[in-house]
């Protein structure tokens, strides 16, 4: 782990947090997110480097995208994740 991705954090809403009709899982991946996220909360991580940070499949890391776009927590435009 580089010296940048060590000081890596991220800031995450607290509604999405406690939403008890988001998974666990969806919400580690928005943490995630949140970490990758810049100043206006756009992201572009791979699919496949999510699905290695956080220990799983990319279909799973594309389940939960996808119920994270259901929420209306990201919205996805081409490679670009928006956390709303």
């Amino acid at each position: 782990m580089s010296w940048r991705e060590s000081k890596r954090f991220g800031v995450v809403k607290h509604q999405v947090m406690t939403d008890p009709a988001v998974s666990v899982s969806a919400k580690a991946l928005y943490a995630l997110l949140c970490c990758y996220a810049d100043k206006q909360r756009i992201c572009w991580p791979s699919i496949s480097r999510l699905a290695d940070e956080l220990d799983s499949g990319q279909s799973s890391v594309n389940r939960w995208i996808k119920e994270l776009k259901q929420h209306k927590y990201i919205q996805r435009v081409g490679r670009k994740l928006t956390i709303l």
